[in-house]
């Protein structure tokens, strides 16, 4: 099953209040994931965490957790150095520079962090192990910012072990 089938399997499972929203122009972009080793190495701290959300193009729940909660992380700047916050497209074949090194593809990437639904966030150290719980889906607004920082939270302890 492609990763567009299974946001679209999951789409079907939410609320029809839901899909009455109006239409929303796309909010702030978080820049591509394209250079791990790079993009760690820049932060220059141990403790650092990599926040990374996997979407889709056109996935409203993603639009959703991109500008509400993460593109105002990533404007923080009592962040800086704290996280890097990134985006992959489930099913790009844009080029990627894992964290060891290694050349892949956004997608391929994707699935070797075995992520198979939009939106994901997975939350990794500097070699590119998770940890903290990943945030699958959208959530509750209501709660999700609250789930989000108590990953980080996580993310930030466990990296600096």
């Amino acid at each position: 099953m492609t990763a567009r089938a299974l946001v679209a399997l999951w789409a079907l499972l939410l609320s029809p209040v839901l899909f009455a929203a109006p239409a929303r122009t796309a909010g702030p972009a978080l820049p591509t994931l394209t250079n791990a080793v790079k993009d760690v190495r820049d932060a220059a701290n141990p403790g650092v965490v990599v926040v990374v959300l996997f979407s889709l193009p056109g996935c409203h729940y993603c639009e959703e957790v991109r500008s509400h909660y993460l593109a105002p992380l990533a404007r923080d700047a009592a962040q800086r150095g704290r996280l890097v916050i990134r985006e992959v497209d489930l099913d790009s074949a844009r080029k990627l520079t894992d964290f060891d090194g290694s050349q892949t593809t956004q997608a391929a990437f994707a699935k070797r962090m075995k992520v198979q639904f939009a939106p994901t966030v997975l939350f990794l150290d500097a070699h590119g192990r998770q940890v903290a719980s990943p945030l699958v889906g959208a959530g509750k607004a209501d709660f999700y910012g609250g789930y989000l920082d108590d990953a980080i939270a996580a993310g930030v302890k466990a990296a600096a072990r």
